[in-house]
């Protein structure tokens, strides 16, 4: 055999070998990535539902041992409504464990997916999630300064100090998923589409 066909042959061979090698890496790192991406959405979940679902008979508790207006009540299906929002989503959207035969780019179209889904969960937080129970808090406040309304203004103030809190906390926990888009989910998105454009350009499947 001529050597330089001979050298050519060898050169190809080896740079197929190393595609092979990088996509396998290339996967089981993708693969240990989704599985940590998915336990933190996971137990993420978990805490927020198991919240929602231990604050209703406290509330309702609270409620009946302190005579509250019935206004206080309306908080209980704001907390149910954000548990079982929750619960659906998360067994509409989760994905089943990654077949072996898949392909990297299957791979990566998938945690984009998740990805993006989940930056629109956050984006979208004050709809789903921080409306129900502003709404319920605020019709009971403005009902106990309604039923307190002989006691002057500093029933009023008391309210307002009440009501600027209730926004102030509610405007921190947005903010904070906003920074949470923006420093973890954003970086990994782009990330993710770099990759996949990266694998559609080179080639169409690699397993």
């Amino acid at each position: 055999m001529d050597p330089d066909n001979l050298k050519q042959a060898w050169q190809s061979q080896a740079s197929q070998t190393r595609l092979t090698i990088d996509a396998e890496l290339l996967v089981t790192e993708l693969r240990r990535n989704q599985q940590q991406f998915f336990a933190t959405i996971f137990w993420r979940d978990v805490r927020e539902i198991g919240v929602c679902l231990l604050m209703v008979p406290l509330w309702i508790y609270r409620g009946m041992s302190q005579s509250t207006p019935w206004t206080w009540y309306l908080t209980v299906p704001a907390m149910l409504w954000v548990a079982g929002y929750m619960l659906v989503d998360r067994i509409r959207y989760t994905r089943q464990p990654p077949e072996p035969s898949e392909s990297l780019r299957q791979h990566v179209e998938s945690s984009l997916a998740q990805v993006e889904h989940q930056i629109w969960l956050l984006r979208n937080v004050h709809r789903w999630y921080l409306l129900p129970p502003s709404l319920s808090l605020l019709a009971f406040l403005s009902q106990l300064a309604w039923l307190l309304r002989s006691g002057g203004w500093w029933t009023v103030f008391a309210v307002i100090d009440a009501i600027v809190l209730l926004a102030l906390c509610f405007a921190a926990i947005y903010r904070l998923n906003q920074y949470a888009v923006r420093t973890v989910l954003e970086p990994r998105h782009q990330e993710l589409e770099t990759l996949l454009m990266s694998l559609k350009d080179e080639m169409p499947e690699i397993h």
